[in-house]
């Protein structure tokens, strides 16, 4: 539901999770006076810059900014994250601060949460990892700061020219710095399309298709022609700039960079899974699970569990065991595990700091630490996925729920019955009846656009939608009304499209 606020401060995202280590910033005299330094941001996001700097001078107070309602709140004292004094104080902490200058600039409270659910909101229409550098983000775009997703601390708001505006610490006042003062820099998160001076996110302008075991791929526009990729592939899979291929002699072929024919083996054969998940690739050999983590030729290490199912994501692996136990670990590929649940899991999911999981068809989620307690979600599922700060669930009754926030009561009914399958994609929702596709775009009570019948399966990805129809892949990309373009009219049996930044349902 939108809320609309009075334009008076502004700024807005999140409460860290770990005390701040930044590295000093430049001398006040230094920073040039808050304001929008760049072209091409998108309006929301320039205004929220300009509501972002009507803050300079509020003061950092540890968890202020995250009431009911955006905008500076008293703080909490929190000695061991250096905020000895802070519920003394009323101000805005970093994440705080971003969430309070875009509800100041769009009237909505759109980014709400910590800086660990802050880069995996629903809301974010563009991701960019450090290793891309300054050069693709405008002003508006929220950088965030530490070593992994789970392990984020701090986030800033983007100027432009190589300056950012922040909350930056306890005892500290908003303020302009450089980008370049803090030495762990993540990545970046945009929640409204820019001009033409953004650079797409690696992989997401791309294309695979199998015929049969005949697997071809194209980057780029929608009528660019394919190449083809490889042969006799029993699965493949599209992170980023990596594209990966088992083979049905279980051989595992990856490739990065672009989409030429220069391949990796990864492993030779006996392959009888794997996964990608930015810079890990995770395999099995029946039930033994492997991890290579940084290069494609990196060594493949062995993980000391017994695997029945297994999934990565950002530094976390998971395992679910022939026994029905869920085990989880994050950070190096050691040998500690966290017990999630320890009897009864059927399937499960990770996506961010979040984990979901089924026991039969009952509903489990937690979010945060691994040790954090699981919440009951009170619905049968027949199939779940996360996206976002976004949970759904399909009900064996066709009905489609979401809630979209943190993981207490309360769902929203998309549609009441007759729901076979869903996808969700950052802010986009898309569903099934039979043959009859239906999307809707934004907040859980936006319209429900028809996109076509007779599909037979479909995939969302950023702004772009696919669907096949028997045979026939076709694609639209923009708004939900665009036309759909043929990529390939016959012969098609499988599909993705763009660099899976989300996650798979489960059913």
């Amino acid at each position: 539901m939108k809320k609309t606020f009075r334009l008076a401060l502004a700024a807005v995202i999140g409460l860290g999770t770990t005390a701040l280590n930044l590295a000093a910033a430049p001398a006040a005299s230094a920073a040039p006076e808050c304001g929008v330094f760049a072209d091409g941001a998108a309006a929301e996001a320039a205004a929220a810059v300009e509501s972002a700097c009507e803050q300079i001078g509020v003061p950092y107070a540890w968890a202020g900014g995250h009431g009911a309602e955006p905008g500076p709140s008293r703080g909490d004292c929190n000695a061991g994250a250096g905020a000895p004094n802070d519920c003394n104080v009323i101000g805005l902490d970093c994440s705080g601060f971003v969430r309070y200058a875009y509800a100041l600039a769009v009237g909505e409270d759109i980014i709400n949460g910590i800086t660990t659910t802050q880069w995996q909101s629903s809301r974010v229409v563009d991701r960019f990892l450090s290793s891309e550098g300054y050069d693709p983000l405008l002003p508006g775009d929220l950088l965030l700061y530490g070593t992994a997703p789970g392990n984020l601390h701090h986030i800033s708001m983007y100027l432009g020219d190589g300056w950012i505006v922040e909350a930056p610490n306890s005892g500290a006042l908003v303020r302009v710095s450089a980008a370049s003062s803090h030495g762990d820099y993540y990545g970046a998160v945009r929640l409204f399309e820019g001009g033409t001076s953004s650079a797409p996110a690696p992989g997401s302008q791309r294309v695979a298709y199998a015929e049969g075991g005949e697997l071809w791929a194209k980057d780029g526009d929608l009528e660019a022609p394919p190449e083809w990729q490889a042969s006799d592939v029993k699965k493949y899979v599209m992170e980023g700039d990596r594209v990966a291929v088992l083979k049905n002699d279980g051989a595992l072929l990856v490739k990065e960079g672009d989409l030429g024919p220069d391949w990796y083996t990864v492993d030779a054969d006996s392959v009888t899974d794997f996964q990608l998940d930015g810079d890990r690739i995770a395999f099995t050999e029946g039930t033994d699970l492997y991890v290579v983590d940084g290069e494609v030729d990196g060594e493949a290490v062995h993980q000391d569990a017994v695997v029945k199912a297994f999934r990565i994501e950002g530094d976390r692996v998971g395992v679910l065991t022939a026994e029905g136990e869920l085990l989880v670990k994050e950070g190096d590929l050691g040998p500690e595990w966290e017990t999630i649940a320890d009897s009864g899991v059927t399937d499960f999911q990770l996506h961010g700091t979040r984990i979901a999981y089924r026991e039969g068809t009952a509903l489990f989620a937690q979010e945060g630490e691994l040790d954090a307690p699981s919440v009951d979600q009170e619905v049968d599922a027949t199939a779940y996925q996360l996206s976002g700060d976004r949970l759904a669930a399909l009900t064996a009754a066709g009905e489609l729920l979401v809630k979209e926030g943190d993981l207490d009561p309360g769902w929203f009914t998309v549609d009441a019955d007759s729901v076979t399958a869903f996808h969700l994609d950052t802010d986009r929702i898309a569903f099934a009846e039979g043959g009859e596709l239906y999307a809707k775009d934004g907040d859980l009570d936006a319209d429900i656009v028809h996109l076509g019948s007779g599909v037979t399966a479909f995939q969302l990805d950023g702004d772009r939608i696919a669907a096949l129809r028997g045979d026939d892949l076709e694609v639209k990309e923009g708004d939900l009304d665009a036309d759909w373009i043929a990529v390939n009219p016959d012969s098609v049996t499988s599909f993705q499209i763009g660099a899976d930044l989300n996650r798979p349902i489960m059913n």
